[in-house]
């Protein structure tokens, strides 16, 4: 077998010589802490995982091969580091017991040949095997390289045969089985003929995700996503790199600018994302960008964020590979040079902080193409950050379905627009083939302003336009108001719907249209105001067994032109609240605050703000 796949025995002793450098001193402290962990549990079977699918758990087997492939990564490089001959002899019981399983597919997805646990478990084995070489008797690398060859390779090719979707899409299944298989197939070579028809397959397969990734980088199935496809891409990379002298993957289109991505989407560390999985792609492999690109600040964001978890047994390999790929070398600045306001056109996505690294007040915001894979009905949809806290979400699918899903969309996970912060027409969905866009963004000293498109999501003859005004200390650049302008322009009489949900607890006055959310540190004050009569309800609904939301519901009659304001703010808002509207201007008070908007042909456009 080919080895050297993404580390040579040499490469991993020499890490030893970084356990004293920071921030390695941390990185490898967290390593020890989760490989002692480890030790403390028994090693992962089928037996388990069957278990958990029979109670109704998805996706059971591969969270258990990629648990399996985390583990066996982290003990040997821990062990190469500072030998234990624990983390060996364990890393050695779980590559067996990973060969021991049955099958290497899914039971949530027993119709395919192969799907991402195969591709998982493959990478963990053919890894497994070249770290863990001569710690591994003859007859049992024999049959660990059958178990590749038969619960992978072979898999993988009738998975073509049968014509699999997962091969011709361009989203993170592509990328997650096809870049783990070309891996596997490398390290195969030279054991299996089969091999090398794999490795064409699977960069064939990998074209259709090159063909969809933009220059900006951005990734439209959010950043969890994200994560999952940039790890296997980054892995597959380095792999080129190790044993074909091949860097075509780093030159790639949207490579260089990737890294920022899910940097402009975890404000101070958390997930600010939309889709189904929000969650903060920390993987210690996404060092390999800033190693590559000289990303400063994608190396921040991994040194600031990544560490201060507590030590699991489950997942991938974070600390370990941080110790492998983090760049030595690399100068981190304490202040890293992130923008205020960053649109990704290619998605339709933008981020609005008052300041960076440790945005007091953050908004995230979603148009773009409503049919993406993982998208949901959330045109014009934003998150609302205060104080390192989110108060209003864009929840995730789950038991919201039954409260906000249509009969139809009960029987699958889909959630409706009104699950989301944004605006429904006369009760209709936002339509699937609609086409969002950041129409324009600018950033002063004391205001930052985005305007955002809906497109046709809320009818063909319904314009929605959505403007995110921010306004800003010109004097210490904190945060102080956001105010949210909706535009409505609708052919017809129809009744309009604007949704704000948050986790926190809610203080309404249904009268003055004005209130408080109050969360676990932070609370942020509330007004709403409309150029026609609405009326405004607090309601909940489960996220889970545990947790409620709050959302509040606005509701109103829409005919010609019809402008909504909602203002958030962390102090409370004294003064009058309304929006005055003339021929030439349209100007919305917030207090002390007014901002100016200039009517154009398509849409409002923001002249200045005033404090």
């Amino acid at each position: 077998m080919r080895r050297g796949i993404l580390a040579h025995k040499d490469q991993l002793n020499a890490l030893s010589e970084r356990t004293t450098i920071s921030p390695f001193d941390a990185i490898f402290d967290a390593l020890q802490r989760r490989c002692a962990l480890i030790l403390q549990t028994g090693p992962i079977t089928e037996t388990q995982w069957r278990a958990i699918w029979e109670r109704g758990k998805w996706s059971s087997a591969m969270l258990a091969a990629r648990a399996t492939q985390g583990r066996i990564m982290d003990l040997v490089i821990s062990h190469h580091i500072d030998p234990n001959n624990a983390y060996r002899d364990r890393a050695v019981e779980e590559l067996k017991g990973l060969c021991a399983w049955s099958t290497w597919v899914d039971p949530c997805h027993n119709k395919m040949a192969a799907d991402i646990c195969t591709s998982e478990a493959a990478v963990a084995t053919v890894i497994g095997l070249d770290w863990l070489w001569d710690d591994i008797s003859p007859e049992d690398r024999k049959a660990m390289i059958r178990n590749v060859s038969e619960k992978a390779l072979k898999p993988y090719l009738q998975a073509i045969k049968d014509e699999v979707w997962w091969h011709g899409c361009y989203h993170h299944w592509n990328v997650v089985v096809n870049a783990g298989m070309a891996m596997a197939a490398m390290a195969m070579e030279d054991e299996d003929p089969q091999a090398k028809q794999v490795e064409k397959l699977a960069r064939d397969g990998l074209k259709n995700f090159f063909d969809a990734f933009g220059s900006d980088g951005s990734w439209d199935e959010g950043i969890g996503y994200w994560g999952m496809t940039i790890r296997y891409l980054l892995l597959l990379a380095e792999a080129d790199k190790n044993l074909r002298d091949d860097m075509g993957i780093y030159h790639s289109r949207g490579m260089k600018t990737t890294g920022l991505f899910p940097v402009y989407f975890t404000p101070n560390g958390h997930a600010a994302s939309f889709g189904d999985l929000p969650i903060e792609p920390l993987h210690g492999t996404i060092y390999l960008l800033a190693r590559q690109f000289g990303l400063k600040e994608v190396a921040w964001w991994l040194d600031t964020y990544s560490l201060g978890r507590d030590a699991t047994t489950n997942g991938w390999s974070v600390a370990g590979l941080a110790m492998l790929f983090r760049p030595k070398n690399i100068k981190v600045p304490k202040t890293p040079k992130l923008e205020t306001i960053k649109t990704f056109p290619q998605i339709g996505w933008a981020a609005i902080a008052d300041q960076w690294p440790r945005p007091g007040l953050y908004v995230a915001a979603k148009t773009g193409d409503m049919a993406v894979n993982h998208s949901k009905s959330n045109m014009n949809s934003i998150q609302l950050q205060l104080g390192g806290e989110m108060m209003l979400v864009d929840f995730p699918r789950g038991p919201q379905t039954q409260q906000f899903g249509t009969a139809a969309q009960k029987r699958f996970y889909e959630i409706t627009a009104r699950a989301h912060n944004t605006i429904c027409i006369a009760q209709r969905d936002h339509q699937i083939d609609a086409q969002g866009s950041i129409l324009e963004s600018k950033s002063t000293k004391n205001y930052r302003w985005i305007a955002c498109d809906a497109g046709c999501a809320c009818g063909e003859s319904t314009q929605f336009i959505r403007h995110v005004v921010m306004t800003v200390d010109p004097g210490g650049g904190q945060g102080c108001a956001v105010i949210v302008l909706d535009e409505l322009t609708n052919g017809a009489p129809e009744k309009f719907e604007q949704f704000w949900h948050t986790r926190g607890k809610v203080e309404l006055d249904t009268e003055t249209q004005r209130g408080k959310i109050t969360g676990i540190r932070n609370e942020i004050h509330l007004a709403l105001t409309a150029t026609v009569k609405t009326s405004v309800n607090l309601k909940s609904a489960s996220i889970d067994s545990q947790c409620s939301e709050r959302f509040l519901h606005l509701t109103g009659g829409a005919m010609g032109k019809v402008l909504l304001a909602s203002v958030f703010a962390g102090r409370p808002i004294e003064g009058i609240v309304n929006i005055q509207e003339s021929y030439e201007r349209v100007t919305v008070l917030a207090g002390d605050t007014k901002a100016h908007f200039k009517p154009s042909r398509s849409h409002l456009k923001l002249t200045r703000v005033e404090v």
